[in-house]
């Protein structure tokens, strides 16, 4: 009669089960946060680059901006890659068309380190101007400042950002 009561006796299995659940959800577990985080890729960043941005003169109403790029990768600045925009005595900002530039030998499409470029600072609609309120419609003149920034448009992050006067 003890023997059977050896093999009837159920007291240590309600623990045993308890454990292997407890570990067997501990995996899972573990196994889901670690997909979910090793299985993310890698983020994509903007273009690192030190850029300088100066004045380069007024002519006839149209503004001029030098870009020199001092270091880090190159810009690409087709209208797919890179928005440039700009706004007067911070206004509204609009958006550069620096690729079809009229005093441009040829356009500017990458800036490497160590080039110098010169722009126009013109909007698909003509020059760039103080939209702000009570302003005149004329283009730029001096005094005013202008902030400029270049934008990777893939990653929407900042390049660079700059105030020039004029």
């Amino acid at each position: 009669m003890v023997i059977k009561k050896l093999f009837m006796n159920n007291k240590a299995v309600s623990p045993v089960i308890g454990v292997i659940l407890m570990v067997a959800i501990t995996v899972i577990l573990a196994a889901a946060i670690g997909s979910s985080v090793f299985g993310q890729g890698t983020a994509e960043s903007a273009p690192q680059a030190n850029l300088d941005i100066e004045s380069a003169g007024i002519s006839s109403e149209i503004a001029y901006a030098k870009f020199e790029h001092l270091g880090g990768d190159p810009i690409n600045f087709a209208a797919s890659a890179t928005r440039v925009v700009a706004s007067v005595n911070g206004a509204t900002s609009q958006e550069l068309d620096v690729t079809d530039n009229e005093d441009l030998t040829t356009p500017l499409t990458t800036l490497a380190v160590g080039e110098v470029q010169k722009i126009e600072l013109m909007t698909s609609s003509g020059n760039l101007k103080d939209n702000s309120e009570g302003a005149t419609a004329t283009g730029i003149a001096s005094g005013d400042i202008v902030n400029i920034k270049v934008i990777d448009i893939k990653t929407n992050q900042l390049i660079c950002d700059r105030d020039i006067r004029f």
